[in-house]
């Protein structure tokens, strides 16, 4: 498939519908950019699973381990000493 596009002046091109159809690119993909000689190569971005960390902010604060511990262990131990009072 050949077809032609401009550049703009800020370097911008607009990428043909029948190529983004056809590599089932959408807007905010991401392109891929190298050279070969005279040659210009732009392949989609395809994220795996692992790349979207941290791409979704929690609107819960971040859990501090180290209390959950200190209280994990005050639990179990109340609860031992309320098993040996019984």
């Amino acid at each position: 498939m050949n077809t032609t596009a401009s550049i703009s002046t800020k370097g911008q091109v607009t990428i043909p519908v029948s190529i983004r159809n056809r590599l089932s690119i959408k807007a905010f993909d991401k392109l891929s950019f190298s050279t070969y000689e005279d040659t210009i190569i732009a392949k989609p971005v395809r994220d795996n699973f692992l790349s979207l960390y941290g791409s979704i902010k929690s609107k819960k604060k971040p859990v501090d381990f180290k209390k959950v511990r200190k209280l994990m262990i005050k639990k179990i131990a109340e609860h031992i000493v309320s098993k040996d009072k019984k």
